[in-house]
């Protein structure tokens, strides 16, 4: 069969899956096939869905990438941006999440690791997603899949104090968690998404990011090279956040990290956690939160309120926070030249840029005067 044909075929059977026109079909795919990190961990549909029903003794009626489907798609989300993360519909039961992680850098025991901490996590109450089943992490191939509960509500809007609030209470409420053993006090922190090949510590999405624009230095334009230079030289300066307070944290905490109904969210997306410097994860919420604009600063002003319910700063956090307020995006700044490099489009500001520098610290004057300090 021909390339073409075999799109087309996608196409088709996309298209019965999900209910939607081969138009609406074709055009999602295109996009899920242009994400960056779509085939990072690959997987057969069918494979993986004869190996759940055998292990766990189910029915599953339909099983996709959960953000194939429309009607499964998480708010803001798109086609490929979750490829590993699937939608389990279950003929004889409620629905499930799996993940599947199996890049070369994915190992079970890291999987297993996160069953953990959805396990400690659920048993000092704290609102997170939970395992499945009692044995939550299976083996495919020689790579781990690990099953969680699906929690119904979807993602809140991220437009409303109440959410922001919340969300800050309820990083609050992990960073004041006491301390683990095991895969509690692992490193953690970091980004995973790129298939975990930087794992980790918050200082690990630094080296991500260096490692995504080496990737494509041979590749780079002439007018690509002055952009090239500029983020290279942001990434080698960064603060990576190291001798910071630290506690159990989350490697992408905001508001597309929670799910359910406000004033009963949970947070899902464990799979970077662990021990690492606490500023990092309240740095990108504020981040996040202060995306709504300088008219709205309640959105920020809310999740401060919420997270010092349960922790209070300390002068040397809020010294190096207008640096690590932009550690994160630095990260997708990084990611971003580099699909557009790959793609052969202009590389744009994206999340960085010389005026980053201005917004982080007019971001940190705000958080320092809400404070009192």
């Amino acid at each position: 069969m021909t390339k073409d044909g075999s799109f087309k075929r996608a196409v088709r059977q996309r298209a019965r899956d999900t209910g939607q026109r081969y138009s609406q079909a074709r055009a999602d795919l295109q996009t899920a096939r242009r994400q960056e990190f779509t085939t990072t961990r690959p997987f057969d549909r069918d494979d993986l869905k004869d190996h759940l029903e055998a292990t766990y003794k189910i029915n599953i009626a339909a099983l996709a990438p959960i953000d194939d489907d429309p009607k499964t798609r998480p708010r803001g989300s798109w086609p490929g941006h979750y490829a590993s993360t699937l939608f389990v519909r279950r003929a004889d039961g409620e629905p499930w999440i799996a993940r599947v992680f199996s890049s070369a850098a994915d190992t079970v025991g890291r999987v297993e690791g996160d069953a953990e901490i959805l396990r400690f996590l659920a048993g000092h109450g704290y609102p997170a997603e939970r395992v499945a089943t009692d044995q939550p992490v299976s083996v495919l191939d020689g790579k781990g899949v690990i099953v969680t509960q699906y929690i119904q509500g979807g993602r809140p809007a991220d437009d409303h104090a109440v959410v922001s609030r919340e969300l800050g209470g309820l990083l609050g409420r992990l960073h004041s968690l006491p301390s683990g053993g095991g895969a509690v006090a692992r490193d953690g922190g970091a980004e995973e998404t790129d298939g975990g090949f930087h794992v980790g510590r918050p200082k690990q999405d630094l080296a991500a990011a260096m490692s995504f624009l080496v990737s494509v230095e041979d590749e780079l334009g002439p007018e690509s090279r002055e952009r090239f230079e500029w983020l290279r030289a942001r990434v080698e300066e960064a603060d990576d956040a190291e001798g910071l307070p630290e506690a159990l944290t989350h490697s992408n905490f905001h508001y597309w990290s929670a799910v359910g109904c406000p004033g009963d969210l949970a947070i899902v997306g464990w799979a970077g956690s662990g021990r690492g410097p606490r500023l990092p994860a309240l740095a990108w919420l504020l981040r996040t939160a202060g995306e709504a604009g300088p008219e709205h600063p309640e959105f920020v002003e809310a999740v401060l309120d919420g997270y010092t319910e349960h922790i209070q700063l300390t002068t040397e956090e809020l010294e190096r926070l207008p640096a690590i307020l932009n550690l994160k995006s630095l990260w997708l700044a990084c990611l971003e030249f580099r699909m557009s490099v790959r793609n052969g489009t202009e590389p744009g500001t994206g999340w960085r840029h010389p005026e980053s520098f201005e917004y982080a610290a007019r971001l940190a004057d705000l958080v320092i005067a809400r404070l009192g300090r």
